[in-house]
């Protein structure tokens, strides 16, 4: 079983490569229950458990609002619980109460944070090229920085799209601090192919690893036959918004992950793709692997053992 240390080296690596992800964190554990207290898992846009806060009958719960949470931003507190509120009472401010009928009983507190990726610049020299790419950024949504003004390279490079343009001047330091270890997300330099080698060279000379160096893009930008420092900047950050959307893209779902295709960021899923699990009464949704069709009806379930209660009772032919 995946421990919390596993849990949070995963996260780092999730938010240092930026792929947006939910952290699940058991807060409050009714007996009897297989999750304690301090428990935890990661949850990406492709519904991956990584860690654990629960068996079979809490994953879809935590799974769906954990994508929620990744569509709106905004952290939450479930309870899972096999006590329902009474019909008319006011929720409690702040819980979303997610009713769970499995034999094995307990209840569940579990706090969903969505951690969301940095969208930094870091921006390094002093040219028309950084000037136009400061008001680009800025008009992009993405959090502006420059060499100059950080105080600590290192920190300021953790996971930014760092961009080069000073002609030579003022930038070895930030390429060695957003190449060195793959800190950056993306780092580019804007040169001459010649100048380009050159610097790729000299950095290597260092102690940069080859590696590292090899993540350089230069020349920065896309080819759109760009020429005025406005068109350069453009270009720079067509080529970051293409790799980002690549980073962000989620894995290939395992088997535990809905089956759903989902790009960047997943979607709050429809109401009307969510039903009721009809041997323990938990909301799931349509695409859940477990199911059970007959006579051109279809049933979905929480997990294989109400699917297989279900066939089993006789109200249904085979397995899907």
């Amino acid at each position: 079983m995946t421990g919390p240390t596993d849990v949070f080296a995963a996260a780092a690596r999730l938010y240092r490569d930026g792929v947006p992800f939910v952290l699940a964190t058991v807060v409050r554990a009714e007996r009897p229950t297989s999750a304690r207290p301090g428990a935890k898992a990661i949850v990406t846009g492709d519904g991956r458990f990584r860690g654990f806060v629960g068996g079979t009958c809490v994953k879809p719960a935590v799974r769906r609002e954990s994508l929620r949470a990744l569509a709106d931003g905004a952290p939450r507190l479930l309870r899972i619980s096999p006590d329902s509120p009474p019909e008319g009472a006011r929720a409690e401010e702040g819980v979303l109460e997610e009713h769970m009928a499995c034999v094995s009983g307990g209840a569940l507190d579990i706090h969903l944070e969505p951690y969301l990726p940095s969208r930094r610049l870091l921006l390094a020299g002093s040219s028309p090229i950084v000037e136009s790419l400061a008001a680009l950024g800025e008009a992009l949504g993405m959090e502006v920085r420059t060499a100059e003004t950080s105080e600590d390279l290192n920190a300021a490079a953790e996971g930014a799209f760092c961009v080069v343009a000073g002609h030579g001047e003022g930038e070895w330091g930030t390429l060695k601090a957003a190449l060195t270890g793959g800190r950056a997300r993306y780092v580019g330099l804007v040169a001459s192919p010649r100048r380009a080698a050159a610097v790729r060279e000299r950095l290597v000379g260092t102690g940069v690893s080859e590696a590292d160096v090899g993540r350089l893009r230069s020349p920065a930008g896309l080819d759109i036959g760009a020429e005025t420092p406005g068109e350069i900047a453009l270009s720079i950050l067509a080529q970051i918004v293409e790799e980002r959307q690549a980073a962000e893209r989620p894995e290939a779902a395992s088997e535990e992950a809905a089956p759903a295709p989902m790009v960047g960021i997943a979607l709050e899923t429809p109401s009307d793709d969510l039903v009721v699990d009809p041997i323990c009464g938990m909301t799931v949704s349509r695409d859940s692997p477990h199911r059970v069709e007959s006579g051109g009806e279809t049933w979905w379930f929480c997990c294989a053992g109400c699917a297989e209660t279900f066939a089993t009772a006789g109200k249904a032919g085979d397995t899907a």
